[in-house]
């Protein structure tokens, strides 16, 4: 592959993370946080949001040294073919077990609100029949797919809001952090059990050619589904409040459901599903495409098409023989999750960012592309003055977007370092001065709408910077 095709731009990448982590956080995780957090549920994703960013600044460095390569080469270039190897087939185990958790969830969910009178062997069956479809492809499609739904389906939660406006009840949030600083943490880990899965995308770091992008993706997807899965869970509790929502099986659907429009227009949920299940859709087939990405990697090969059947096949076996019933699906997806999490990735995780450091960064230098050098024959074709006169503008244009680049990521760090300390703040203080919760739960919740806004500024300073250096290269 020439080194300046990508298959996906950085925004189909940060849209299919976003999916990935709050496609299926939706369904199987918010009853559990409003549990343990009540009214401060909504306050309960920021350790995860910030976990999902530290997987993605290492991403992103073994991206720079190792370009064109994926996560399951790079890990065994790293470490070496024996240990790699090992690695690599823990990331796997985790994979395979993360697609049992949300196939089974998934056919859960399908049989408790749609068909109750269908089997859940037919409706995983058709599931992974539909993941054995696109293992024929690659993720350029997958991405293509969650480009189109993905729009409709963050306008539809941004506008529930609105659509809820008459259901909502503000009282039911005050006063705010309050909760202990314990069970704080613990909805926290549960959630770090979800935000894990974003290290599986590094199956796919060889589909972007700049690294830059990379990281611009990671923490703008990162950002959309903290966003997203906040609000949804402060609006569970502005309208259900903080007791009904932990002892339901799916307050998110519940809440759907408090939506009607006009006298005649009640059942939105209906059309809501039919956004809302494209997104988990291609969640859980990029997760596929990563595991056949893997597989492939251990048999040193890059198509998986051979393997696609064989590989579809066991996973519908194991999954159908995983579970036995649903309360074993969730007690595995929101307690299991965290402990495998935490038990192998900040290893890997350091271990990475320490033995990379071997390997010299292979990219173009930040340095060398702000000199903006034209190619060797433009030059003998241009006057030696025009050549100056060129090579100054174009130094000059590629310094102010790369300050502009840099302002926005350190904007977007100034946000997220203050919305943490107005959460540790407000959990310091709330207890004894209400106001001060109160004040930090917004300024909390203006700083992450500010990290989001950033992040996209982010991108798109990132993409003219690369388009500006691919023109000179």
């Amino acid at each position: 592959m020439p080194a300046q095709i990508q298959i996906i731009n950085h925004r189909q990448f940060a849209w299919l993370i976003a999916s990935l982590l709050s496609g299926g956080g939706l369904i199987s995780i918010q009853h559990e946080l409003i549990r343990l957090g009540r009214i401060d549920a909504w306050l309960t994703y920021l350790f995860p949001g910030l976990y999902a960013l530290l997987i993605g600044f290492v991403l992103t460095q073994l991206a720079r040294r190792f370009p064109q390569k994926h996560l399951f080469e790079i890990t065994t270039i790293v470490f070496g073919r024996w240990i790699g190897t090992c690695a690599n087939l823990l990331i796997l185990v985790h994979l395979w077990m993360v697609l049992m958790r949300d196939l089974r969830a998934f056919g859960k969910f399908i049989g408790t609100i749609l068909l109750p009178n269908t089997p859940q062997e037919i409706l995983v069956l058709l599931f992974v029949l539909l993941l054995a479809f696109y293992g024929r492809t690659s993720v350029e499609v997958v991405g293509r797919v969650n480009d189109l739904f993905f729009p409709f389906f963050f306008v539809l939660l941004l506008s529930m809001p609105f659509l809820l406006s008459n259901e909502l009840d503000t009282q039911l949030i005050r006063p705010a952090l309050t909760v202990k600083p314990v069970e704080y943490f613990y909805a926290n880990v549960l959630g770090i059990g979800w935000f894990g899965d974003i290290l599986f995308v590094g199956a796919f770091l060889h589909t972007i050619w700049s690294s830059k992008q990379i990281r611009s993706a990671f923490r703008h997807g990162t950002l959309i589904a903290t966003f997203l899965l906040t609000l949804s869970l402060l609006l569970q509790v502005l309208v259900l409040g903080p007791v009904i929502p932990g002892h339901m099986v799916y307050p998110n659907y519940s809440l759907v459901q408090h939506i009607h429009i006009t006298d005649f227009l009640d059942r939105v949920d209906l059309f809501i599903l039919s956004i809302w299940y494209p997104i988990t859709a291609c969640k859980d087939i990029l997760l596929y495409l990563a595991m056949l990405t893997g597989i492939a990697s251990l048999l040193k090969e890059r198509d998986y098409t051979s393997i696609n059947s064989p590989v579809s096949l066991f996973l519908l076996l194991t999954t159908l023989l995983a579970f036995d019933s649903a309360a074993e699906v969730f007690s595995f997806g929101n307690y299991s999750s965290p402990v495998i999490i935490l038990g192998y990735q900040p290893l890997l995780l350091a271990a990475l960012l320490l033995f990379m450091r071997k390997y010299p960064v292979r990219e173009l230098r930040l340095d060398q592309a702000q000199s903006g050098t034209p190619s060797p024959g433009k030059q003998q074709e241009q006057p030696a003055q025009g050549r100056s006169d060129a090579t100054t503008s174009s130094r000059f244009i590629s310094r102010i977007e790369c300050i502009r680049h840099s302002t926005w990521i350190t904007a977007g760090n100034v946000l997220l370092l203050l919305s943490a300390c107005l959460v540790f703040l407000g959990i310091w203080l709330g207890m004894t001065y209400a106001v001060v919760g109160t004040l930090s739960g917004i300024g909390y919740a203006i700083c992450l709408v500010g990290a989001v806004v950033t992040s996209h500024m982010e991108m798109r300073a990132a993409k003219k910077f690369v388009v500006r250096h691919s023109s000179q290269t």
